[in-house]
């Protein structure tokens, strides 16, 4: 049961970062229009990566087979 609770830790820190950085870039964007491509691209790779990051941390302790 420790990895599930783990696992979900993770995946609610990861929901908690990727929503501290959309409001970010929200603003970011409402002030410097001209930002939208930059911010978007930027905000899909650190979704992606963190994205990645945690897939493979519940692979790791996971004991299923997938």
């Amino acid at each position: 049961m420790e990895i599930v609770s783990e696992a979900l830790h993770q995946i609610a820190k990861s929901f908690i970062y990727n929503g501290v950085i959309a409001i970010l870039f929200g603003v970011l964007i409402f002030i410097y229009p001209n930002l939208l491509g930059m911010l978007v691209g930027i905000f899909l790779v650190v979704v992606g990566i963190v994205g990645i990051f945690v897939a493979l941390k519940i692979f790791r302790y996971s004991k299923m087979k997938i």
